[in-house]
């Protein structure tokens, strides 16, 4: 930040200039607070004036500072644009007069300034400001590198940039920001570059292929999106110059840089695959006795999510496909774990008609009863989130994840429905081995049961059951037998 010597502005309201100072403040283009309310309104009734709008009439002036013209985004918002000598571009309200005078002012100041540090600033060059109280934002955008730039020497952190590896990676943060201003003041300076469009299509071209033939590619959008944008710009290549497609392409163009950003496009170390960490973090000492633990008290069905969650937050960067189609399927299987919970809560009551043990099956029903709660609380409070996009997935997924455990916990809060309805299951279903051995009285069907579940063990999952302690304890004993009877 740089402090300026004060400049004379006039004051709302006064019919005198008086010294008003204030800050220079370099900004970034996202920072300019585009999106926030600034003022409410009120409606109330208007008379039509007779003739009012008549195409032979002039309507009623509204007056600018000299050299100054009005535009209106296509998002509906005005912003103004000088065209003379320094281009400038402003979203202050010029029609109020006091905003005029300070932005010329301020303009002027910007100017002294630029030149007495030899900037050259020929037509490519936009410069960006905007009043705020007695203090202006300010930056330089340059249509010919595609990048924005400031009087002064700044730090990425003062501007609120990300970290970053080297310039050229650097340049990619800029020129985010750079489509960005763009995409807000899109409709005044004749339109972009064939070039800009037809580059895009290649990219999204590229991108189409690169998700049809894996499932692990980079981009940020996945197969059916990039098949619209195709199509969206491909029937708006002949219209580059119009400011509505100018504000789309930007669009897509900063999306696109700042994705290259996160994926280390050009650098030494590129990300080539959604699974693949490429950034050196401080090591943190993640508590790891508790995944084995966490993993059989929900009966593995914690790994996944755990997995999955891992995934997902790469170098804490979220794809927003990715995690929409996560929470998806999360929410699903919640959902069909509540209905067999509850079907489970229905046959407990066949346990008042047959002669089982109380406790286990007041056990069973508790747990069923605490998989249908879970079940629901998880989909309540994970239903905002189910189709959130990137940066709500980001926001939670850096809320939730703790420094010892990771994501440890959330995993084992999302199994919880799925872990307890199974060890309600095991519960009630034991009463019904119990029923079985106390009808047929013999040790049969214990027999059976325990070589059914060990057969489906076998033929279900990838990890076999270890009996070689089972027979080295029996081989031991018959050897003891062996030589006792040879004594």
């Amino acid at each position: 930040m740089s402090q300026l010597t004060p400049i004379n502005t006039i004051v709302a309201g006064s019919s005198k200039s008086c010294v008003s100072p204030g800050y220079l403040r370099p900004i970034l283009a996202q920072d300019t607070g585009r999106y926030d309310v600034a003022m409410k309104v009120q409606r109330s009734p208007a008379v039509i004036e007779a003739g009012m709008f008549l195409s032979s009439r002039d309507p009623s002036p509204m007056y600018l500072p000299p050299q100054w013209s009005a535009s209106v985004h296509p998002e509906g918002k005005a912003y103004f644009y000088r065209d003379s000598g320094l281009r400038i571009v402003t979203d202050s309200y010029l029609y109020t007069p006091a905003i005029g005078e300070k932005i010329c002012a301020w303009s002027q100041e910007v100017e002294k300034q630029a030149a007495s540090k030899d900037f050259i600033l020929n037509e490519s060059v936009e410069l960006f400001l905007q009043i705020e109280d007695d203090d202006c934002n300010y930056y330089f955008a340059d249509h010919a590198t595609q990048t924005l730039f400031w009087l002064e020497d700044l730090d990425t952190t003062e501007l609120g940039l990300l970290p970053v590896i080297s310039s050229s990676h650097l340049k990619l943060l800029l020129e985010a920001q750079y489509w960005t201003h763009v995409e807000n003041f899109c409709m005044h300076f004749g339109g972009l570059p064939q070039k800009s469009i037809d580059d895009l299509i290649l990219v999204f071209t590229h991108a189409l292929a690169d998700n049809l033939t894996s499932s692990l590619s980079t981009f940020l959008y996945d197969t059916p999106t990039c098949e619209k944008f195709l199509n969206l710009l491909t029937s708006s290549r002949d219209r580059i110059h119009d400011g509505f497609i100018v504000s789309l392409v930007a669009r897509l163009w900063g999306q696109i840089m700042y994705n290259r950003y996160e994926t280390h496009y050009g650098q030494e170390q590129a990300r080539l695959s959604r699974d693949c960490s490429i950034i050196e973090y401080e090591q943190t000492s993640e508590i790891q006795w508790t995944k084995p633990v966490i993993s059989l008290l929900s009966l593995k069905t914690s790994d996944a999510y755990l997995k999955r969650l891992d995934e997902l937050y790469i170098d804490h960067y979220v794809y927003g496909t990715d995690w929409d189609s996560f929470m998806t399927s999360c929410v699903k299987g919640w959902l069909r774990t509540c209905c067999g919970s509850a079907g489970l809560l229905l046959l407990h009551v066949f346990c008042f008609f047959l002669p089982v043990q109380p406790v286990v099956a007041y056990i069973s029903s508790a747990l069923a009863c605490m998989s249908l709660l879970t079940g629901a609380l998880l989909i309540h409070r994970h239903e905002e989130l189910e189709k959130a996009g990137a940066t709500p997935a980001h926001e939670y997924l850096k809320a939730v994840c703790s420094d010892r455990f990771n994501f440890q916990g959330v995993a084992l809060a999302y199994s919880l429905p799925k872990a307890l309805f199974l060890w309600s299951l095991v519960a009630f279903l034991s009463q019904g081995a119990v029923l079985v051995c106390y009808l047929s009285c013999s040790t049969l069907a214990i027999s059976a049961i325990i070589l059914f579940l060990v057969a489906f063990q076998r033929a279900t999952s990838t990890t076999s059951l270890d009996f070689s302690p089972v027979t080295r304890i029996f081989s031991r004993s018959k050897g003891i037998k062996e030589d006792a009877s040879l004594v």
